[in-house]
């Protein structure tokens, strides 16, 4: 017999679930009878809590997207000015290696998007010179559409697209926004 959990403790396995399987496989592939599975719950149970598969992974993405801007809120209140490459690293965590930048896009190009309230984390970010915000910008459009489609790009323009790599490029884009001293 299944023991029955707290509503909460149910929806954040199965988001935990979710994102494992969308980080290993993507979008398409993606089946609520699997990931139930993964819980130990009917995929009825899923579909109670999400409503469809579009449901869930839109869960997913707005976790992710609610996190960063937590852990971006928090960076940026501990210390005077945020280090460039700790800021690049953590925006390249959430969108390419647990896969949200796919599954951002993969909602956007839905016609779904982002609902207002995964922003308000953002908006809470102390205010920063305009140099400071297009520089967020534009960080924020390069590691995402790296993410989204860098290996193609690279493999186009004749670059290697190793970890070493997207870390050299990280790099890159630090030196570039870093404030000069003095």
């Amino acid at each position: 017999m299944r023991r029955r959990r707290p509503a909460a403790e149910t929806r954040a396995a199965i988001v935990a679930a979710a994102q494992i399987r969308l980080k290993e496989s993507g979008p398409a592939t993606l089946r609520l009878d699997d990931v139930a599975d993964d819980v130990g719950i009917s995929r009825q149970a899923v579909l109670h809590h999400f409503g469809s598969r579009d449901g869930l992974m839109r869960a997913v993405v707005e976790q992710a997207w609610t996190g960063l801007f937590g852990e971006l809120t928090a960076l940026a209140g501990s210390a005077e000015t945020m280090d460039p490459a700790e800021f690049l690293d953590l925006v390249d965590d959430v969108a390419r290696r647990q896969g949200n930048a796919r599954l951002g896009a993969w909602l956007l190009l839905s016609g779904q998007g982002l609902p207002d309230e995964v922003f308000d984390r953002a908006a809470a970010l102390p205010a920063a010179e305009p140099d400071a915000r297009f520089a967020m910008l534009l960080v924020g459009a390069a590691l995402f559409g790296d993410a989204v489609f860098g290996d193609r790009l690279r493999q186009v323009l004749g670059l290697p697209d190793s970890e070493a790599d997207r870390e050299a490029f990280r790099a890159w884009i630090a030196e570039r926004i870093q404030p000069p001293k003095g």
